[in-house]
């Protein structure tokens, strides 16, 4: 009798051992050296927490590819095919590294030289707009001595505006300052401005652009005439100059212009 109690004693202990094993082991549910156990929090949290996908931003518009032209000109277009125009042949178009200061991020500039090394036009986009106060007393008599329609990209809605133009136009101070360019607003109230624009409103990829020889023009005094100022004695001088085979090539060249729309 004796015997069977100790042996039913050792069995009870031992299936008592076993149930707290198990229990211990159900507790943990883990291993040493296996992955933890999953969070406890609910599916739907996980899910909705997971990070969305963001959707693609639209692709700029581009010029479309033109054929080169029937003579020696070239065509050139930007890398981001933004803009594009013909050239004469021996002239060069390369980007500027350091346009300064008063245009947005990421906007196109491009400087044109002819076959000697010498500046012939830049090309800029994101041009910040300038302050465009001015009194009577301040503005000076410019004249227009060329107005040429082009085709181009313009959403310039002031009273001001007009049509895309290819201006020449000289503002009178000790001489007379002369700048051609595209512009699509008029130079000033009855024949006077501090100011003419040589630029372009264009659609929001472009914003402000302009393709000349300045981006404005206005009278100097001879403290401010550098070595690349434009200036006649007269306006005849001018006009002499503007009607001749010197001009033909600039003005081709700027009319050429295309601009993504």
């Amino acid at each position: 009798m004796s015997r069977s109690r100790g042996t039913a004693r050792i069995a009870s202990t031992g299936a008592l051992l076993l149930t707290v094993t198990l229990a211990v082991s159900g507790c943990t549910g883990v291993e040493i050296g296996d992955r933890p156990a999953q969070s406890a929090v609910p599916s739907s949290d996980i899910s909705s927490a997971a990070p969305q996908p963001t959707a693609e931003p639209e692709p700029k518009p581009t010029v479309g590819e033109r054929p080169a032209p029937d003579d020696d000109w070239q065509v050139f277009t930007d890398p981001e095919a933004l803009v594009s125009f013909e050239l004469p042949p021996g002239w060069t178009a390369q980007p500027i590294e350091d346009p300064g200061e008063g245009f947005e991020p990421d906007s196109v500039h491009v400087a044109v030289e002819n076959a000697d090394g010498d500046p012939m036009a830049e090309l800029h986009t994101g041009i910040s707009a300038a302050d465009g106060d001015c009194s009577p007393a301040d503005a000076s008599p410019y004249t227009v001595i060329l107005s040429q329609p082009v085709d181009l990209p313009s959403t310039a809605e002031s009273d001001q505006s007009i049509d895309p133009r290819l201006v020449v136009r000289l503002i009178e101070g000790y001489r007379f300052f002369s700048s051609y360019g595209v512009t699509d607003v008029v130079g000033g109230a009855d024949g006077a401005a501090c100011e003419l624009a040589n630029t372009v409103q264009g659609p929001e990829h472009i914003g402000l652009y302009s393709f000349g020889d300045a981006i404005s023009l206005a009278a100097l005094t001879p403290e401010q005439v550098g070595s690349r100022t434009a200036s006649f004695e007269t306006i005849a001088d001018a006009e002499e100059f503007f009607d001749s085979g010197q001009f033909t090539e600039i003005r081709r060249m700027i009319a050429s212009l295309d601009v993504a729309e």
